[in-house]
């Protein structure tokens, strides 16, 4: 009888947790502290009361959901540009859609389906991305924060390869006039299992967090992870790159993301 009230309990926490967007994020941050020592700064320049478009680093998968809940707890709610193949997941698709999250094409696959590895035409994938950057926009003026990864892919170097991606370059051209642009530069997670550290493929999300609740628990006894958020208003700075043309303004974004290793003497982000 006592491990069926128990049992009746802890189902009962679970399924509030679960579908308490406040409680799971709540949750979540503690976990997550519980493997990374999170430092941040510049958090003066986020305003719950602002409409923000957030333009991260993206050095691992995890850096989203480490992004995500340190800016719910400064009240900066924003809704997250999600993979659509991990919506097939159930219990990830429930999450992201506590979160408002927006679908973003997988552009690697036609009709991006994940099951399919012929990529899709060039005409195709520009025509998607011109699609998300409406809905974007659209986001955007009807006061719904928007985080936007501009290089659309995980570092495989340890630093910001921006390439020929046009989206950033789009939105920031069309930025209406109530959005602040707050870059984000992340350290730290470039060399976890969430990385694609020295040009390994990128980890299979499914089965690096399957690992990852294994090990959660002996994570207790080592030292956490170092991980700093430096967030900066860089609206301005954007708006002054953007007539310079899309290969411009994603070299001078590149600069931005790699300025504190440049100022170190590195090229790239180190292994830890």
């Amino acid at each position: 009888m006592t491990w069926l009230i128990v049992v009746s309990v802890l189902l009962a926490i679970g399924t509030f947790i679960m579908f308490n967007r406040h409680a799971l994020v709540s949750v979540g941050r503690w976990i997550l502290h519980r493997r990374y020592n999170v430092t941040l700064s510049g958090t003066e320049n986020l305003d719950p009361k602002r409409t923000y478009l957030i333009f991260p680093n993206h050095p691992a998968l995890i850096d989203p959901f480490v992004l995500t809940t340190e800016l719910y707890k400064s009240k900066v709610i924003i809704r997250p540009l999600i993979d659509e193949s991990f919506f097939s997941n159930r219990l990830f698709k429930h999450i992201f859609m506590m979160f408002n999250a927006v679908r973003v094409p997988d552009f690697r696959r036609i009709n991006f389906r994940p099951l399919l590895k012929v990529r899709p035409s060039l005409k195709d994938s520009a025509r998607r991305a011109k699609e998300l950057g409406s809905t974007v926009l659209s986001t955007l003026q009807a006061g719904g924060s928007v985080l936007l990864y501009p290089s659309g892919h995980i570092t495989s170097t340890g630093k910001e390869e921006m390439s020929n991606r046009q989206l950033a370059h789009n939105i920031i051209s069309n930025l209406p006039k109530n959005v602040s642009v707050i870059g984000v530069r992340m350290r730290g997670l470039y060399g976890s299992m969430w990385s694609r550290v020295n040009g390994r493929p990128a980890p299979r999300f499914t089965l690096t967090f399957v690992k990852a609740v294994l090990l959660w628990l002996p994570m207790f006894f080592w030292r956490r992870r170092k991980v700093t958020l430096h967030f900066e208003n860089i609206t301005e700075k954007l708006k002054s790159w953007a007539p310079e043309g899309r290969k411009a303004f994603n070299d001078l974004l590149e600069k931005w993301y790699d300025a504190d290793l440049l100022a170190m003497g590195a090229t790239a982000e180190p292994i830890t």
